[in-house]
């Protein structure tokens, strides 16, 4: 039997990825269309003209130690172990602990492509399963970004969006409270692109 964060990492990537790919499909559709006066909108900066991204390696943005130091606990990479399987995922865990790590990053084939997704749109679809609320933009990291939190009764945690040329990221930390230690993974995932 798999351990309880493996089984509740699958379940959110699995989760996320179903939603995003949604959203990669109405994005390379050409419609960007968002509904007035959403929090993305109002707080996202303007993109900066970036050079474009080929490919991302979502197990080379965020080390084990990097994952373990954000939770407080020993994870793995589960990914390059035999665990869970996902193009464009990496998950660290650990069977000894509720702690969970994954990081998720989709290259575009362009930065409009990649901006055409709303971090709102994902939240909302997870919201219903993991109560993901509390949308705050956060400055300074790649050309935006956006961090959201689950319900402690969905296991709690911290999900980070970050928007950086032609790549969209999203970091996961669960349990988690702690925006600065997400944050910080973020920036240093987005410094290895």
């Amino acid at each position: 039997m798999l351990p309880q964060s493996v089984r509740d990492a699958r379940l959110w990537i699995g989760s996320a990825t179903l939603v995003i790919a949604c959203l990669v499909a109405a994005a390379c559709g050409g419609s960007s269309s968002s509904t007035s006066g959403s929090s993305s909108e109002k707080a996202s900066p303007t993109p900066t003209k970036a050079t474009q991204v080929s490919s991302v390696d979502a197990c080379s943005l965020v080390t084990s130690s990097e994952a373990s130091a954000a939770t407080g606990a020993t994870l793995t990479n589960l990914s390059s172990s035999g665990g869970a399987q996902i193009p464009g995922a990496c998950f660290y865990g650990s069977s000894g602990s509720q702690s969970a790590v994954i990081v998720f990053a989709q290259v575009y084939p362009d930065s409009s492509t990649a901006d055409a997704v709303a971090p709102d749109q994902i939240a909302a679809a997870l919201s219903g399963q993991y109560g993901v609320s509390n949308a705050k933009a956060v400055q300074g990291i790649g050309d935006k970004a956006f961090e959201y939190t689950a319900s402690s009764s969905a296991g709690g945690g911290i999900a980070i969006f970050v928007f950086k040329a032609n790549v969209v990221l999203m970091i996961i930390v669960s349990p988690s409270t702690d925006s600065t230690k997400v944050e910080g993974l973020a920036r240093t995932a987005v410094g290895r692109f």
